[in-house]
């Protein structure tokens, strides 16, 4: 195996664990969410007027999924349908190891973000 394909492998990886970080940090947030617009709701008085961080009471946490895609992350619909990646066309070794780059480097300040969520999360 030339170098390349080991960057290649080693990338998909990383990526394949940075998702799977994902989405624990999601179940995390999601759980913490609910926890606390549960106790919102519970309390009489609400000092954001029954709202929970700008969340309003019609949404639920299932919405959570949609609130954590990334615009910067790429979506490989492929990568999960190997007979579907075997017909498309080849990409160039190069092409895979800058996307998977930058589903890397996206993960990464996902994972950020939702992270310092969680801190704010705590802090109030």
């Amino acid at each position: 195996m030339d170098s390349i394909q080991e960057q290649v492998i080693v990338l998909t990886n990383k990526v394949d664990a940075l998702h799977q970080m994902i989405d624990q940090v999601n179940d995390h947030v999601s759980a913490i969410l609910t926890t606390a617009h549960s106790h919102s709701q519970s309390e009489s008085e609400s000092p954001v007027g029954g709202q929970f961080y700008g969340y309003s009471s019609r949404q639920n946490p299932s919405l959570l999924d949609t609130v954590c895609e990334h615009k910067d992350i790429l979506v490989d619909s492929s990568y999960l349908d190997l007979e579907r990646q075997r017909s498309e066309t080849k990409l160039s070794p190069d092409v895979q190891i800058q996307r998977l780059t930058a589903q890397l480097t996206a993960a990464y300040n996902r994972i950020a973000a939702l992270e310092e969520q969680l801190l704010t999360l705590r802090v109030h």
